[in-house]
């Protein structure tokens, strides 16, 4: 393995920032004199920086004293954790804190109760069966992890390392009911010893106390996403025949009733398409109560466009985006949609989808985020030969399982129906047979590492089903440590992620964020909206450093591009826009910059839904106002 010569060294980029939760200091009426008189202090600055504010993010069980000592009077006896403060002094293994970067300290907490927040980048668990990976460790020193690094070949020993100190837990973490942060504390550049690059990384851990358990009778839920358009009558036909098969041997298990059934149709948009009949349509909604029957009568109704469409591509993207949104998914423990075409997916730039400016890279986070897996069955028919490879490559991304290289796509040569037919029928039989082994608690065994088949990713998506469902019922949570190295790919499989990479924002923040990207969305949508394109593209860096970045973390006397500069040096991991220079952008050919728009439009999109989705925020202490709570998105959904 070769680390760099020196932290910090090779990484340059925007990112970040989340800010403070503003979070207030609960501090009664017992404000000192003193430090009313600290009105005109300022924070210190971050070691080694002239323009950035030194910042701490609390752990659980923090007091506020009014000086450095245990034996001092306590102002606030239970400081709320994951609040974000600023450094004010430090004395006796006590921190002093303050809401502001200006206007003076409030009080002193112990040191051990605090951690830095250098970036507000923060990782988190991705779900290991998905990944294909081993439980993640952590060392305490960087130099015992890049020599466990350099001695261990097999991905199952590092956990029989004596020198681990934490390990993740065996199941999954529901980061919604036992939220956590993996703060980034400190990261090095590396190369791991197959020569894969990547950081090693300290980080803190900070849980919430009292993890919570979520008790769930288990219950699969399947819904059948099917292009009705001209050509798929004999695929809906035999698509009913294997499920009516099926049907028998799921009515005579224990898995009677524990089994959902839904069914869309998608096509293309009414408006330029008269007489298809219609755009997406449920022909049967996901409920607890849609059994195998109801399936078998919905698909008998289930008929194609009397007329052709325009192209070949089909609205694939509103079918699975309606099948996700529109039926409440919360009570199963193992969510599939299946999807059925013989098209590729209408991209937003082609006008006049169902959900208009989502794309596929935003479809495969929504359904990521509601542990959602998409198995896409692609039917190759000659008359689609032009539409092959960019249809799959893009549907292998919308399927594509956390973490790894694998994904739930499948071709059907020559779109041959028997084929089809008997493809249906072996994934059906396996995600019956895995739901059985979840809701029996009896071991997914993971699939042999070199299978990459659709059948081997199905099963290796039921054990991240099973690990979920398990993590949910122990009321898993992050390991507890103070401060620890990791790698953020997976160990001993080193080509893939093991920890997701995220900011974290308050809900105020992010409508922020959103309020200003669609400002320059509107404006680059208008007719010679990006005549300068230097300009506009300076218009979009800013708002992602904007977006990034505490305002009041820097000086105020300080230029932003200074600050920037700074900031940039300390990060390790960049999104989109920040990754670009100008040059970059100056050399994109005018189509290729209107595909940036477009992902950035449909970022856009996202931060709308999660904004109005409460499932998504997470209330950090009881008094938290409304724009106060947070929730995290990953680093490849920043502008």
């Amino acid at each position: 393995m070769h680390r760099a010569k020196s932290l910090f060294s090779k990484l340059a980029l925007m990112a970040a920032i989340l800010l403070a939760t503003g979070v207030s200091l609960p501090m009664g009426h017992g404000v000192s004199k003193a430090y009313a008189q600290q009105q005109d202090r300022q924070a210190m600055l971050m070691p080694g920086k002239k323009t950035l504010f030194r910042r701490i993010v609390t752990k659980p069980g923090g007091k506020l004293y009014a000086k450095p000592g245990r034996t001092a009077r306590v102002i606030n006896p239970k400081v709320p954790a994951f609040a974000v403060y600023y450094v004010y002094g430090e004395e006796n293994g006590f921190t002093e804190v303050g809401v502001n970067s200006h206007g003076g300290a409030k009080g002193w907490i112990e040191t051990e109760k605090v951690v830095d927040w250098k970036q507000s980048i923060v990782v988190a668990f991705n779900n290991r069966a998905a990944a294909g990976r081993v439980r993640h460790v952590f060392y305490e020193t960087i130099d015992t992890l890049s020599e466990e690094l350099d001695a261990t070949a097999n991905p199952e020993a590092f956990a029989d390392s004596a020198n681990v100190i934490a390990m993740e837990p065996e199941n999954a973490i529901n980061d919604t009911s036992n939220f956590y942060l993996l703060p980034i504390l400190d990261h090095e550049s590396s190369y791991f010893p197959d020569d894969n690059e990547g950081n090693l990384l300290e980080v803190a851990s900070i849980t919430k106390q009292q993890p919570k358990r979520v008790e769930q009778d288990f219950h699969a839920g399947i819904v059948f996403v099917i292009d009705t358009t001209t050509s798929m009558r004999p695929y809906i036909r035999q698509t009913k025949e294997v499920i009516e098969q099926i049907s028998v041997e799921i009515e005579n298990s224990e898995l009677s009733g524990k089994v959902s059934f839904g069914l869309v149709g998608f096509r293309q948009s009414e408006m330029t398409n008269p007489g298809i009949g219609y755009h997406v349509k449920a022909l049967l909604p996901l409920t607890t109560n849609s059994s195998v029957e109801d399936f078998l009568t919905a698909i008998d109704q289930m008929d194609v466009a009397r007329v052709p469409t325009q192209g070949f591509r089909e609205d694939s993207i509103g079918g699975i985006a309606y099948a996700k949104s529109a039926f409440d998914w919360k009570p199963y423990s193992a969510k599939y949609i299946i999807l059925v075409t013989d098209a590729g997916p209408r991209a937003p730039g082609e006008g006049d989808n169902y959900i208009d400016a989502l794309d596929i890279p935003e479809l495969a986070g929504d359904l990521a985020d509601d542990q959602i897996r998409l198995l896409v069955m692609h039917l190759k028919t000659a008359a689609g030969h032009k539409d092959h490879q960019s249809a799959e490559a893009r549907y292998r991304t919308a399927s594509r399982l956390v973490g790894s290289v694998n994904d739930l796509y499948t071709d059907i040569r020559d779109g041959d129906v028997g084929a089809f037919g008997a493809s249906v029928g072996t994934f059906a039989q396996k995600i019956i047979a895995t739901s059985e082994a979840i809701r029996e608690d009896k071991e997914i065994a993971a699939p042999d590492e070199a299978d990459n088949s659709t059948e081997a990713n199905l099963q290796r998506a039921a054990r991240a089903f099973q690990l979920e469902f398990r993590g949910n019922r122990e009321g898993d949570e992050a390991p507890i440590f103070y401060k620890a190295w990791t790698i953020d790919h997976a160990f001993g499989a080193y080509g893939r992620q093991a920890l997701d990479i995220r900011l974290m924002l308050t809900k105020n923040q992010l409508s922020t964020m959103a309020g200003n990207l669609e400002a320059i969305v509107e404006r680059a949508n208008r007719p010679g909206g990006i005549i300068d394109a230097n300009a506009f593209f300076q218009d979009i860096q800013d708002l992602a450093l904007q977006a990034s970045n505490d305002p009041n973390q820097v000086r105020e006397e300080q230029k932003l591009g200074d600050a920037i500069a700074e900031y940039l040096e300390d990060l390790p991991y960049k999104s989109q826009t920040t990754a670009m220079t100008m040059s970059d952008w100056v050399t994109l050919s005018g189509p290729e910059q209107r595909d940036l728009m477009n992902s950035l439009e449909s970022k856009l999109r996202y931060y709308q839904r999660v904004h109005d989705n409460p499932d998504k925020w997470v209330a950090l202490h009881l008094d938290a106002a409304a724009g106060e709570y947070v929730t995290t998105i990953s680093l490849d959904r920043m502008p």
